[in-house]
């Protein structure tokens, strides 16, 4: 069964809402950065910082979830997908 088609249109369907999702994770990332450098209390902003890091953390695996859709359309493209 060949899949390259079907992979290639939900790559297409995804890379939009990635981007979306990607500019929505960076705003709630920000409004926390935002509250750790307003608190005061050291150990809250010890907690504010461990939430940045997870954010950070689920931006890189965005990121190289994108570049594997990419790798995979070119993939498709080149007909090494079997």
């Amino acid at each position: 069964m060949d899949t390259r088609e079907e992979a290639i249109k939900l790559y297409r369907e995804l890379i939009p809402k990635l981007l979306e999702c990607g500019t929505e994770i960076d705003e709630h990332f920000r409004r926390f950065r935002e509250l750790r450098l307003r608190e005061d209390d050291l150990s809250f902003q010890g907690a504010l910082l461990n939430v940045e890091h997870a954010f950070f953390m689920v931006v890189q695996s965005m990121n190289i979830l994108r570049e594997n859709l990419s790798l995979l359309e070119v993939a498709a493209k080149k007909k090494e997908i079997e």
